[in-house]
């Protein structure tokens, strides 16, 4: 049953990160509009600082005290990988992708809220996505920043206060400029960047769909 669920998420993910609209890079000091972005095609693939087991099961432990659920990961590996994990456009990445992890998110009444995929060699990932889908009015919002609060805090760092990337004191933070930008502009498409937080790269990604709007954060080196 869970991979009859994921597989349309996954596609979904595949079709929405190929095609980037319009971004707006956040380092340690806010900066004009980019509309240049960095394509996720070209996001640098080398290893992160974390592991499949432990990484997904801090995650699970965490979001489990915010009154979110996480399932237990599926694993795919081999011939499964074209089926159910298809992140990149470009031939020579998605071969890269030796494993990949998948998760299911749920909200405190079990509602589905999306997934969160890693993907990289066996022995590491070099790539996590954290994808919920929110209707027209956002009402999942709040899910939202506290799943990316939570990846940022177990998978990166917990120096966001600290550091204040983009002037922004928070991950919550982060989200709202993201949605302003995205809805004021009318895109139907929007990224922002974060780089030099703990050396990782931050990509959060909104694009409008038919069903309200799917986000997408992703974490890399």
């Amino acid at each position: 049953m869970k991979k009859t669920i994921l597989l349309p998420v996954v596609v979904g993910i595949a079709a929405a990160i190929i095609i980037l609209a319009i971004a707006f890079t956040l380092t340690q000091k806010p900066i004009p509009l980019n509309e240049n972005p960095t394509p996720v095609n070209e996001i640098p693939s080398n290893k992160t600082t974390f592991s499949y087991v432990n990484s997904n099961s801090i995650m699970k432990s965490v979001l489990s005290s915010k009154g979110i659920s996480m399932s237990s990961p599926l694993k795919f590996s081999g011939d499964s990988i074209s089926k159910y994990c298809i992140f990149y456009g470009d031939d020579v990445k998605q071969n890269s992708v030796e494993y990949c992890t998948s998760t299911e998110l749920k909200d405190s009444e079990g509602k589905f809220l999306g997934n969160i995929h890693m993907t990289g060699s066996k022995d590491s990932p070099n790539t996590v996505l954290g994808v919920i889908q929110t209707d027209p009015f956002m009402t999942q919002l709040d899910s939202v920043k506290t799943v990316y609060q939570t990846m940022v805090e177990s998978l990166v760092c917990d120096c966001w206060q600290a550091q204040k990337p983009g002037g922004l004191t928070t991950v919550s933070a982060w989200v709202d400029a993201a949605k302003s930008h995205h809805l004021e502009g009318k895109h139907t498409t929007s990224t922002s960047q974060i780089d030099g937080l703990a050396k990782k790269q931050l990509f959060l990604e909104i694009t409008t769909n038919t069903k309200g709007y799917l986000w997408k954060f992703i974490i890399t080196n």
